[in-house]
């Protein structure tokens, strides 16, 4: 596993990961916790929190990666909660009117979470169009259920997913494909089972908010360090210190090349 703040510069074709986000729910200082993965075969967003054109026209400027919004044609949304949800509308409108030819974004979520994501968006987005009738969530988006189960299959990769501990339904995520494997906690709790699932992956972003119901970062460091070596931290506090050791906290605009 290699990152670097601009460019790509592997011989041969690898998984990337454009970190897009790094802040918590609180955060003045960063954006929403978010990225994007580019594994060959398009790019996929993880989660989608407000200002997110800004977020992207500011992540592609650190990293040289374009990021338009015409780009993407999946998102993988962990939760609800607005820090990472709330740019929806914003994609959702862009896709729809902004473009020649309007085109549906595929949302990928637990099925509990995409049965509640147009009560959401809803209120804001449900306006009578030019026949009469009201919007739905399949006027601006194709829904696709993640399976905690299985594995589906998005732009090239294999992704399943993991209920974790949350305070609503939340997925983390293990993406494999293109050489190599990423794991992403997704808002949690510390739960070991959860950390044990996460661990074949060559790259772990997890979360390291410290509030109630999130990961403390004294738990991740009591981890092993052969775990705590693959592990990037995401979701942090404004005030939150850098403590030093392995675990290195991401930085927006960072470009990390899993598995390379």
């Amino acid at each position: 596993m290699t990152w670097h703040g601009i460019g790509f510069h592997a011989t041969m074709y690898t998984m990337k990961l454009i970190v897009t986000g790094i802040g918590d729910a609180f955060s003045a200082l960063h954006y929403g916790s978010s990225g994007i993965i580019d594994a060959g075969s398009g790019l996929v967003a993880i989660d989608c929190p407000g200002a997110v054109l800004a977020m992207y026209r500011a992540a592609a400027s650190c990293s040289g990666v374009e990021l338009g919004f015409n780009q993407l044609h999946d998102i993988i949304l962990t939760h609800l909660h607005g820090d990472h949800s709330n740019g929806l509308e914003t994609i959702g409108f862009a896709r729809r009117y902004c473009e020649e030819e309007g085109t549906r974004p595929r949302l990928h979520a637990l099925p509990e979470v995409l049965d509640r994501v147009w009560e959401k968006l809803a209120p804001a987005m449900d306006g009578a169009s030019q026949g009469g009738t009201l919007s739905t969530l399949e006027d601006y988006f194709e829904p696709r259920p993640l399976d905690p189960e299985g594995v589906v299959r998005i732009a090239g990769m294999d992704v399943r997913c993991r209920r974790t501990r949350h305070s609503i339904p939340t997925a983390g995520l293990l993406f494999c494909g293109a050489g190599g494997t990423l794991g992403w906690s997704g808002d949690t709790e510390f739960e070991r089972a959860h950390i044990e699932w996460l661990a074949e992956a060559d790259c772990i972003v997890h979360e390291c908010g410290g509030h109630s119901m999130h990961t403390k970062w004294e738990e991740l460091d009591g981890l092993p360090a052969q775990i705590k070596s693959r592990i990037r931290l995401i979701h942090r506090p404004d005030d939150d210190v850098d403590h030093g050791g392995v675990m290195k906290p991401l930085i927006e605009g960072e470009v990390i090349d899993i598995g390379g």
